[in-house]
């Protein structure tokens, strides 16, 4: 891989700068700067990562997520480290991550997302009717503020902060979380990657999809939206020293006492 593109979030602090500053580091290692590139740098936090993900992924170009945000879970290369990171992958000492992306389709269009598709209520304090329906049977109704549609990847981010369970990366599924059903019953489920989950939207409340937390599209009632395993996977560069476990453990401190 001798060429990169940098795509940096303007709206972080002293962005022109970082961006000055990795494309010399990039130079200095040998690599050019190309709008043809063989792999992406997105400079900023995890939102920068799945919107160039959207805009790269399909292609096939793996992308480098460098961090010059705040949790970073995605981007776990420091800006500090990207000197290291670029000599590591001229040695290629590195690895490539697959990642399953999702896809929903409605209107006779189709929408990407590596994290996680949402759709929630457009008024907060109204909920919204739900139909579920999974490889064409039947699962239930509910009403709820929302509901999660999320890959492995997203498995860390809306859905976990709504109960849903943790994936390792590599794991082939997708999870399907309620947003605060108003029932006991309606729990966050896991489906093989093969699934095809259709939600219709009832007649009560009004809803919105999001994908990735970044594009929006607004849903009518009675319509329906059908989530599926998407035919690509988004490529990200990882260090060989960087674990899911460690991310876990140094991101979300999770864990109990190191000493018990």
């Amino acid at each position: 891989m001798k060429k990169a593109k940098i795509i940096v979030n303007t709206k972080k602090p002293q962005a022109e700068r970082n961006l000055e500053l990795a494309e010399q580091t990039l130079r200095e290692k040998g690599f050019a700067i190309s709008n043809a590139p063989d792999f992406v740098v997105a400079l900023g936090g995890d939102g920068t990562l799945l919107s160039v993900a959207n805009s790269y992924g399909k292609k096939g170009i793996p992308i480098l997520g460098v961090n010059i945000g705040g949790l970073g879970f995605l981007t776990n290369v420091t800006f500090d480290e990207l000197a290291g990171t670029l000599d590591e992958i001229v040695e290629k000492k590195f690895k490539i991550e697959k990642r399953m992306v999702l896809t929903a389709a409605f209107d006779r269009k189709k929408f990407y997302a590596l994290n996680d598709f949402t759709i929630s209520t457009r008024i907060p304090g109204r909920v919204v009717e739900f139909s579920a329906v999974v490889n064409n049977e039947y699962v239930c109704r509910f009403i709820a503020d929302g509901i999660i549609v999320a890959t492995p990847t997203g498995s860390t981010a809306y859905s976990l902060a709504t109960g849903g369970p943790i994936l390792l990366p590599d794991t082939e599924a997708i999870i399907v979380t309620p947003i605060a059903p108003h029932t006991l019953s309606v729990r966050p489920i896991v489906l093989p990657p093969t699934s095809k989950i259709e939600i219709q939207i009832g007649k009560k409340g009004s809803a919105v999809l999001v994908a990735d937390g970044q594009r929006c599209k607004l849903i009518r009632k009675k319509h329906a939206i059908t989530f599926s395993k998407a035919d690509y996977q988004v490529k990200l560069i990882k260090p060989l020293h960087t674990t899911f476990f460690t991310t876990l453990r140094e991101k979300m401190q999770w864990g109990g006492r190191e000493d018990a």
